[in-house]
């Protein structure tokens, strides 16, 4: 009690002497009780900070998606096989020799007819080699002063061949082609007497030609070829038909004598075994 006096007495005399000095009293605060904080008044000004707006990193990124699998390769719709069985027709054009004397051996000897195979084994997509032959029979009308009726001709070739191709696939499979081989050429006919007679000039021979073959299904294509066989001939041999022996070896070069032909020809393949 007497302690709250001291202390009123103590407040009353500061704040006369306050008064006196011309200095504002203060309020008297309690003893014990904190002081209110301070409220910052509000301003329109805009705050000297504001919230950090970054620019400068990308956002994380989401979950990365996983490589796409490679695409399946299969075999071309066309792919090479290793065998090739290849029957042609076609058409055959003979060429003659001249003679010194004439031409009465080959003149008269005109288009006919060619049928053949060849058998390839096609090693690489670019290369194939086989054999194969093929026969010609040809028109043939002698001239009045041969005393031939009942005539013909014709020519047979056999031998190797090697073809280069030019595609490894697709639609379209262009070639050239060489032949090696033996090669006989002749004709025949009936003398006024009745008696038949065959001449033929035979050797070894040369084949050039080339083709460009459509395939119509994975095993079987189709296509025009076009060839030209030379034929060495070393000597033409007279012999009576169906005779024995009675041949004899006449002048090639006096009356001349069938020495090559041209053979335009349509040529379908058969595909066989597997594909390059």
């Amino acid at each position: 009690m007497r302690a709250l006096l001291a202390i009123s007495v103590l407040a009353l005399t500061s704040s006369a002497l306050a008064t006196e000095s011309g200095l504002p009293a203060e309020p008297a605060s309690d003893a014990g009780s904190p002081e209110p904080s301070a409220t910052p008044a509000s301003s329109s000004e805009p705050a000297p900070y504001g919230a950090w707006q970054g620019q400068n990193y990308r956002p994380p990124p989401g979950e990365v998606a996983p490589p796409a699998p490679a695409p399946v390769v299969g075999s071309p719709e066309y792919a090479r096989r290793t065998v090739e069985l290849i029957p042609a027709l076609g058409f055959a054009l003979p060429s003659c020799h001249a003679g010194t004397r004439s031409d009465d051996r080959c003149d008269g000897v005109k288009t006919g007819g060619v049928a053949g195979f060849t058998g390839l084994w096609r090693v690489t997509p670019y290369f194939a080699w086989g054999g194969g032959f093929e026969v010609a029979g040809f028109q043939y009308t002698p001239p009045p002063e041969v005393d031939l009726k009942d005539a013909g001709a014709g020519a047979i070739w056999l031998g190797l061949v090697g073809r280069v191709y030019f595609n490894d696939e697709g639609s379209l499979d262009p070639y050239v082609q060489l032949g090696v081989g033996v090669s006989a050429l002749g004709t025949t006919g009936t003398d006024s007497a009745g008696t038949d007679w065959e001449e033929t000039g035979a050797g070894p021979a040369v084949q050039l030609g080339g083709g460009l073959d459509f395939y119509l299904s994975r095993s079987l294509r189709l296509g025009p070829s076009l060839a030209y066989t030379r034929v060495f001939v070393d000597k033409i041999r007279r012999c009576r038909a169906g005779g024995d022996g009675d041949c004899v070896d006449v002048s090639k070069d006096e009356d001349g004598y069938l020495s090559s032909y041209f053979t335009l020809t349509a040529r379908l393949t058969i595909l066989l075994g597997g594909e390059h």
